[in-house]
């Protein structure tokens, strides 16, 4: 600074004593004669210090203050100058008589001075913008004196009043911190006012509305020549925002990997960016395996091409959702439902896209068995309304009254009922033979095991053999109660059954009907409904042949048909245990 000061001297007599002292000592200041001359200099160029000489007009300070109030003066004042106890405002008053290196030493010091507050200024601008541009809140409290500074952003973090030179007490600001964080914040003030240090925490704060804001907050607890604690410098941060991005990253965070859903995203070039458990469980591979890996690796061959058209829609910002296939690490298919959603930068620009994968394996399998149901439950239904349609024809014949055939039909829907109430408890999977011949006999519930004998092991038999063997038991049972064995006291009634091999080595089932000491039995004038059954369609129906012989010791009904068209599976315990 010291050659390099630029000085502007204002003075009427340019060869005075203190100007020719200036030029001794190699300094060039700029001359000016009046302080109007003064004020013009200084709006072209800038300076360092303004000399008034002792001839010059002492109101110059006035306007030179105007133009720059920063700008240092030195004014030279003669001994008897009525002014110098005046209350000068210039920076410094040097009087008459002087020596040449007291004014030099001045003139620098002077230089000096304006270049450091220069300096601080710009310092505080920048520190001003920082701050600014940060949203800083800054406190700076001396503890030696009690006084505390701070920032209006700190102010209104805190909701003090505006910074000033008062008191700040750390009670204060505990106040507001969140109950908490309180008392490891109050721990960590009493450790570094007796440690000092740098120190680096964040906190919660509870405004007056009842609001939580969190606080990032760093600084120092800086030492005195004695050793002791004599100032905190603080910076605040508002962090909420972030913190509340890290709370909502961390629970998608959690749900992502908690997820039974496959949850995978990619990059702008189609290549494996993310693959969570559910991924990994889903379809076998774990995630070191994909990550990087083009996004098809995983996809039939035959679905590549619907893939694409669909990737293509999801680069253009487009929302997706299909049903398709995808491939197991073991090669099995699997249904899977997709849902993607295109991935964009705050500044729109596309960088990949998420996906959701479900597995609906189950769900396809349940609609195809719904299907399966619809398509069975109407073949049932008109295989069962052909049945009622022959009853219905069968049980009207010129021997019968209105009454009787209404009896008669009301009967026989009944028995069919009853066999349909089997298949239903059972998802009409069969029904158990055991079962359908006591739901035929229900009537005489008591007599099994006294004149009603079961002989066989139970078997489970097809929903067609049901309905078939069940309408021709009611038949029997019906006309046993009317006319043969369960009609009188004492009679008996014998179902049995067995499963042989016939000459051909084919499993058939083998089923009897027998009726003993009942009324002597007298063959049918004419062949009805039931007749038929037994004779004929039960047999018929289930690939083999039935017939019904009315021996004078009582009816008996056999039924010969192949295995595999009447039972599903056996049971194992015998009926008559």
């Amino acid at each position: 600074m010291h050659m390099t000061a630029k000085l502007l001297v204002i003075s009427r007599d340019p060869r005075s004593a203190g100007l020719r002292l200036l030029e001794e000592a190699g300094l060039k200041p700029s001359f000016v004669t009046s302080a109007a001359a003064g004020a013009k200099s200084l709006a072209g160029e800038a300076f360092d210090l303004v000399i008034l000489d002792a001839s010059s007009d002492p109101d110059a300070i006035a306007a030179l203050r105007a133009r720059d109030p920063t700008l240092p003066i030195l004014r030279l004042a003669s001994a008897d100058d009525a002014e110098i106890s005046d209350g000068t405002e210039a920076e410094a008053l040097l009087v008459e008589p002087f020596s040449r290196g007291q004014l030099v030493a001045l003139v620098r010091t002077l230089s000096a001075l304006h270049a450091s507050r220069a300096a601080l200024r710009q310092s505080e601008a920048r520190l001003g913008l920082v701050q600014e541009a940060g949203a800083l809140a800054v406190a700076d409290c001396d503890l030696t004196t009690g006084r505390a500074s701070w920032t209006k952003e700190f102010a209104e973090l805190f909701q003090l009043p505006e910074s000033g030179e008062k008191g700040l007490r750390f009670d204060s600001l505990l106040d507001s911190v969140h109950e908490d964080d309180k008392a490891a914040l109050l721990e960590e003030y009493r450790r570094m006012l007796r440690d000092g240090g740098k120190f680096e925490r964040d906190f919660r704060i509870r405004r007056a509305d009842e609001s939580v804001v969190w606080v990032s907050a760093r600084g120092s607890f800086i030492e005195g020549v004695t050793g002791r604690i004599e100032r905190i410098l603080c910076l605040c941060t508002d962090i909420t925002e972030h913190k509340n991005s890290e709370s909502r990253n961390a629970q998608l965070a959690a749900i992502v990997a908690s997820s039974i859903d496959a949850i995978v995203s990619i990059d702008p070039s189609d290549r494996i960016r993310t693959w969570n458990y559910g991924a990994e469980q889903l379809f076998g591979f774990a995630a070191y395996e994909v990550l990087g890996r083009k996004g098809d690796f995983f996809v039939p061959p035959g679905l590549v091409s619907e893939r694409t058209a669909m990737i293509e829609r999801l680069s253009k910002g487009e929302a997706i959702e299909y049903q398709t296939q995808r491939q197991h690490k073991n090669g099995n298919i699997i249904d899977v439902w997709i849902r993607g959603a295109p991935m964009r930068q705050t500044d729109g620009n596309h960088f990949g896209g998420s996906f959701i994968i479900r597995d609906v394996s189950a769900q396809k399998q349940r609609e195809e068995h719904v299907r399966f149901l619809m398509r069975e439950l109407t073949h049932r239904s008109k295989n069962l309304l052909a049945v009622i349609q022959a009853m219905a024809r069968q049980s009207l014949s010129p021997h019968t009254t209105s009454e009787e055939f209404v009896a008669r039909f009301s009967e026989r829907l009944s028995g069919l009922a009853g066999s349909h109430d089997l298949l239903l408890s059972d998802d009409w999977a069969g029904a158990s033979l055991v079962q359908l011949i006591r739901s035929q006999l229900q009537h005489y519930d008591e007599l099994f095991d006294k004149r009603i004998h079961l002989e066989g092991t139970d078997l489970v038999l097809l929903p067609e053999a049901a309905q078939n063997i069940g309408i021709a038991l009611h038949e029997l049972s019906t006309n046993a109660a009317k006319f043969g064995a369960l009609s009188v006291e004492g009679g008996t009634v014998t179902v049995s059954w067995t499963v042989v091999i016939d000459g051909a080595n084919q499993r058939r089932m083998q089923m009897r009907w027998k009726e003993q000491s009942g009324p002597p039995v007298v063959l049918p004038a004419h062949k009805g409904f039931g007749r038929m059954v037994m004779d004929r369609i039960a047999g018929q129906a289930l690939g083999g042949h039935s017939k019904a012989i009315f021996a004078p010791d009582g009816v008996c009904w056999e039924l010969d048909v192949p295995a595999s068209a009447v039972i599903r599976e056996k049971t194992g315990a015998p009926a008559s245990a």
